[in-house]
C-alpha cells in the first residue's frame, strides 16, 4: 500500500488528466471562432448548435464524475495498486471522452452509433468508481477512521445499474436521452436506505 507522498501524486495527477479532458472539450469551438468571419455569436450559435450542447453535456459530464472520483479520494490517506488501476481505467473514460463528443457533435447527435459509445464511456467511468468504493470498503487502512460509509457503496451499484439500463437504451431511438435514467439515482438509495433502516 502507498501513503501520503504517493497518494498526493495519484490524485494530483487524476485532477490534471481531468482538467485536460475538458480543455480538449473546447478545442473544437475555438475552431469556429475564425477572425476572418464576421459571423455574430447568434449565427454561429445556430449553426453550430450541437457543437455547443455537446460541449456543455460533455463538460457536465465530466465534472459529476470528477466530483463522485472527489467523493471516493476525499476521505482516503493511501491507496492499493487495484484502486491505482481502477483508477486508471477511471481517468481513461474521462480522457477517451471528447472523441464521442466530437462524434455527437458531427452527427448533430441522431447517430446510434456515436450516441452508444458515449454512453459506453460514461458507464465506464461510472462502474470503476463503483469498484473504487468496493476495494476503499475492504481496505479500511487506507480510509481516515472518522469517514467509513457503506452507503457510497450501495449509492454507486445503483449508479452501476441505472447505466447499464442507459446503455442498453442507448441503442434504441431515444439515444442520448437513456442518461436521463440517472436522475433516479439519488430517489432509488433514498426508497433503499429508508427501507434498511
Amino acid at each position: 500500500m502507498e501513503y501520503q507522498r504517493g497518494f498526493d501524486r495519484l490524485v494530483n495527477f487524476s485532477d490534471a488528466v481531468v482538467a485536460i479532458a475538458a480543455t480538449l472539450l473546447v478545442l473544437p469551438l475555438v475552431e469556429l471562432a475564425d477572425p476572418g468571419q464576421s459571423d455574430s455569436f447568434v449565427d454561429v450559435f445556430r449553426e453550430h448548435g450541437v457543437e455547443f450542447y455537446a460541449f456543455v453535456l460533455s463538460f457536465l459530464v465530466i465534472f459529476t464524475q470528477w466530483l463522485s472520483h472527489h467523493r471516493v479520494f476525499r476521505d482516503l490517506i493511501g491507496y492499493t495498486p487495484a484502486l491505482m488501476w481502477v483508477n486508471f481505467v477511471w481517468l481513461l473514460s474521462i480522457v477517451f471522452l471528447p472523441f464521442p463528443t466530437k462524434l455527437i457533435a458531427e452527427k448533430n447527435g441522431y447517430d446510434s452509433s456515436s450516441s452508444t459509445l458515449y454512453v459506453a464511456t460514461i458507464a465506464v467511468s461510472v462502474i470503476s468508481m463503483f469498484v473504487a468504493d468496493i476495494i476503499v470498503s475492504r481496505h479500511p487502512s487506507i480510509l481516515a477512521e472518522d469517514s467509513r460509509d457503506l452507503e457510497r457503496v450501495r449509492n454507486g451499484a445503483i449508479s452501476s445499474v441505472l447505466i447499464l439500463i442507459a446503455f442498453g437504451v442507448a441503442f434504441t431511438s431515444l439515444g442520448l436521452w437513456s442518461l436521463m435514467i440517472l436522475l433516479l439515482t439519488k430517489p432509488i438509495n433514498h426508497l433503499v436506505s429508508r427501507r434498511a433502516e
